[in-house]
């Protein structure tokens, strides 16, 4: 098969993807998270539209990608790597439906990159529209907002503003009230297709603190069965892993690699050696005071 009967063959299965839109999605997805699904790009397919997301529970970008889908319902978390992968790459890129792959293509030459993440993101499409039902154009009095956001704000519009051949993409302003406490949303170059949805702070006196989480609080994701025991004062025997959490599910499997879980923080676990490890599976929970007893296989 040629390269051209390879682009035919490919065009009822490829929706385009713009290099610039895909560059400002990494910029609010999560960076060495627990919630390792976070860390990708999620798109979904359905209802005539492609749709796709980038958060880190605090920030959140939201791209539609097109309006006039024909095809079946998909939903896919794409790794940072591999569209990082195909970012460098220059070519026209494209997202093959079927498979979650990134097509390159340019010219006759074809590449492909593949990175899904296996995990359940949050309901962003539901968070999404609570925030868009009371939008608002002007202002609330007294909006407090986290600098570090509003830097990563000016980040994207300098990304979308290469797309359109400025400087800086100009970026509109909104305000909504979903829940409690307000919510910013922002737009660029007057193109409501791609939408940075950013917390407010709770009061001038605690600046540094967002008043509610954009997906946190109202979509709140079911603490890891590890970090249940941990809390309840458990040690948990678990298969551990730098790599991924395939990984540590594979080892589990094998067992190897086990280590007795003693802490954990946002990012990462730390076994009762005082090593942290990032990818945990859970084999068996500790009774309390018998963290440090003989018996457990450290690979």
């Amino acid at each position: 098969m040629n390269a051209n009967e390879r682009k035919k063959e490919y065009t009822v299965d490829l929706i385009e993807l713009k290099t610039a839109y895909l560059k400002a999605m990494l910029c609010a997805a999560a960076k060495s998270d627990v919630r390792y699904y976070l860390e990708g790009v999620y798109f979904v397919g359905g209802d005539n539209k492609v749709l796709a997301y980038s958060t880190d529970g605090h920030q959140l970008l939201r791209w539609i990608v097109c309006e006039d889908y024909q095809g079946d319902d998909f939903s896919y978390i794409i790794n940072r790597r591999c569209i990082k992968d195909a970012i460098k790459t220059k070519y026209h890129i494209h997202l093959e439906v079927s498979t979650g792959e990134l097509v390159c293509a340019k010219d006759e030459d074809f590449r492909k990159f593949r990175g899904l993440i296996d995990g359940k993101y949050p309901d962003v499409k539901r968070a999404v529209a609570g925030y868009v039902e009371d939008i608002k154009q002007e202002k609330d009095k007294n909006v407090l907002l986290n600098g570090n956001y509003l830097k990563n704000l000016g980040k994207i519009g300098k990304i979308i503003g290469k797309h359109y051949k400025v400087k800086a993409a100009p970026v509109r302003f909104y305000s909504s009230k979903p829940v409690d406490g307000i919510t910013n949303i922002f737009t660029f170059n007057g193109n409501k297709n791609l939408m940075y949805i950013m917390t407010s702070c709770r009061t001038a006196d605690t600046t540094d603190e967002e008043h509610h989480a954009v997906l946190m609080d109202e979509h709140p994701i079911p603490k890891p069965e590890v970090q249940q025991w941990l809390d309840e004062g458990y040690g948990a025997i678990c298969s551990v892993s730098n790599k991924s959490p395939d990984d540590a599910k594979g080892f589990a499997e094998f067992a190897i690699n086990r280590k007795v879980i003693v802490d954990y923080d946002d990012d990462s676990y730390m076994d009762s050696t005082g090593k942290i490890w990032r990818f945990v599976y859970l084999i068996d929970a500790l009774e309390p005071n018998s963290h440090f007893k003989q018996g457990v296989s450290h690979g």
